[in-house]
């Protein structure tokens, strides 16, 4: 007999199995010894597109005082917005270092369908130097229609209704976590717009049975995945200028910060991501 342990909440079942059973497991991905250091790095070296720096000087240029949005996911995302690891605030003190006022940051939750935080959830889960700076933080509401702004149709068909505040800022950053998704393939990227962004409405293509049933609708998969095209598509025809994804750990702890053009940086965390996460294997088993 085989002896191994199963996770099972918060303590782990003893099994003893067959001879012949495969054990499969996923990798051991390293944790990143210096976060906030690698944080400030991917934010000057970025991936296809220029460092954030650049990329809030070249909207200076065009606009005097620009309004600059920081898209963050809610708290059913274990994304790391304080402490070493977080992301928000080297985002925020990039911004008010190249002279975008405080009063002109907005941090947008991407709420989804799901409830906004409160103002307790809100103070626990950001960092408190974003507060403090003077830097607001606001809930998107997928049900307030005049809160939304209308982009057209999908492919699909799926209504694109947009958060208006995301829509009217000049400066879009998107900010999340990449891991295995059901559905998306992977969390993170186009993600914090759409569903995070939409109106309640845009969801019944993007939610519905079809999207749900197809086949390629499923983890680690992100070619001919219709619930990932969906996604980018409408987070496309929205536009972004710059995104910052974390890939983690089971601890939570940093494993890869990618930063810089939607596609390229997502699909740069997404490949991170299967590089420990996807469990190779030769053959089919009868069970599994």
């Amino acid at each position: 007999m085989r002896k191994t342990d199963l996770p099972f909440g918060s303590r782990h079942i003893a099994l003893e199995l067959p001879d012949q059973v495969d054990i499969l497991s996923m990798g051991s991905p390293v944790a990143l010894d210096n976060p906030a250091q690698k944080i400030q790095e991917a934010l000057d070296t970025s991936i296809g597109s220029p460092g954030i720096d650049e990329i809030i000087r070249k909207k200076k240029e065009k606009i005097d005082d620009p309004a600059a949005v920081i898209v963050i996911s809610d708290n059913t995302r274990p994304v790391p917005y304080t402490g070493d690891q977080g992301i928000l605030w080297p985002i925020v003190e990039r911004l008010l270092k190249q002279g975008v006022k405080a009063g002109k940051i907005t941090v947008l939750v991407a709420t989804g369908m799901h409830r906004g935080l409160t103002e307790a959830e809100i103070t626990k889960m950001i960092d408190s130097r974003v507060l403090e700076a003077g830097v607001q933080v606001k809930n998107h509401n997928c049900k307030n229609d005049k809160g939304l702004s209308y982009l057209g149709t999908t492919a699909r068909g799926s209504e694109i209704y947009i958060n208006k505040l995301y829509m009217e800022s000049d400066i879009r950053i998107l900010t999340g976590l990449v891991e295995s998704h059901f559905m998306a393939g992977a969390s993170g990227g186009r993600k914090s717009i759409c569903p995070g962004l939409i109106g309640e409405e845009s969801t019944f293509v993007f939610h519905g049975a079809p999207m749900m049933a197809h086949p390629n609708t499923t983890d680690l998969l992100l070619d001919g995945n219709p619930c990932h095209e969906e996604s980018f598509e409408v987070a496309s025809t929205a536009g972004t200028d710059y995104i910052v994804n974390v890939t983690l750990d089971h601890q939570f702890k940093v494993t890869g910060v990618f930063a810089g053009e939607l596609k390229a940086a997502h699909e740069a965390a997404v490949e991170h991501l299967k590089s420990y996460t996807a469990v190779p294997y030769e053959g089919q088993y009868d069970i599994v």
